[in-house]
């Protein structure tokens, strides 16, 4: 699990961000009223629809710093560092939501249509939904990525990065024998494709050390 300390820094980073989301979302609500109000389009749906578009910027900026933030950690990867991270970030999610819905209830009665203010609930809730999902795909690649470097000795390191790029070689001159198919492409193609699985042998060989 997370080291007590980092957990705790962790959680009030998250805090903090959510505070000052929760702050830039007030001056660009303001900013957006007084806007509509010089155009004549306060009392309308732009409104609402602009300050949905807000809350869910709010929201996402949530789940980048989450995800900035493990990276400058610097974490050392264990099994469920995944659920730690997730926990956190979506409690730092639902605090967001909390301050915000008051804010676009607010927004509904300055637009002269409070009625809208439930029914438009699920479609905010459901935009959270998904920047949720999107963020657990990230972090998991992100988690996949540590693993890899705390797991990989150099070794395996070394032969995976000339893996991929033996790979990409041998995609290159596939692609200039398709453009060519006169040229004299094939001894090299075969060659690397023996080296290449000679290298996956060295990975598997290298892992189980």
């Amino acid at each position: 699990n997370l080291i007590p300390e980092i957990k705790e820094n962790f959680r009030e980073k998250l805090r903090l961000t959510v505070a000052d989301t929760i702050s830039i979302l007030d001056v660009d609500i303001k900013a957006m009223l007084a806007k509509h109000a010089a155009e004549g389009m306060l009392r309308s749906g732009s409104t609402i629809k602009k300050t949905m578009d807000l809350i869910s910027e709010g929201n996402s900026r949530i789940f980048q710093e989450t995800l900035l933030y493990v990276s400058s950690l610097n974490i050392a990867y264990y099994p469920e560092i995944e659920n730690d991270i997730q926990s956190l970030a979506r409690s730092a999610q639902e605090f967001f939501k909390k301050e915000a819905l008051p804010r676009f209830k607010k927004s509904t009665e300055t637009a002269g249509n409070p009625q809208l203010y439930e029914r438009m609930i699920p479609e905010i809730e459901s935009g959270m939904a998904n920047d949720l999902a999107k963020f657990q795909n990230q972090l998991n690649a992100a988690s996949v990525h540590l693993k890899l470097n705390n797991v990989m000795s150099p070794i395996e390191k070394l032969l995976w990065g000339i893996e991929g790029f033996l790979l990409l070689v041998s995609m290159f001159i596939a692609g200039m024998w398709y453009k060519d198919p006169s040229g004299n492409y094939e001894p090299v193609l075969v060659s690397l494709g023996l080296v290449i699985p000679l290298l996956a042998i060295g990975i598997k060989f290298g892992a189980k050390r």
